[in-house]
């Protein structure tokens, strides 16, 4: 049995309530897919390789005078 199949046969055993629901959610999904660009081709994961490299530093805490910066923002 397809999916398709399987999917009619549980539609026909549910009730009109959830029915509509499912009929909203499959024209929801359509339509996002529709409007979502298809990408020609994945782009590849090291595409950036080589162009910079983290210092070691990176991960360091931040100097309390940037501290108090992001603090007087909030």
């Amino acid at each position: 049995m397809t999916t398709k199949e399987r999917l009619i046969q549980e539609l026909t055993n549910s009730p009109e309530e959830l029915v509509e629901e499912l009929m909203d959610f499959l024209l929801f999904i359509r339509s996002r897919r529709w409007q979502m660009p298809k990408l020609q081709q994945q782009r590849p994961y090291t595409l950036c390789a080589g162009d910079f490299i983290v210092p070691d530093e990176f991960a360091d805490p931040l100097p309390e005078d940037v501290l108090q910066d992001f603090e007087q923002a909030l």
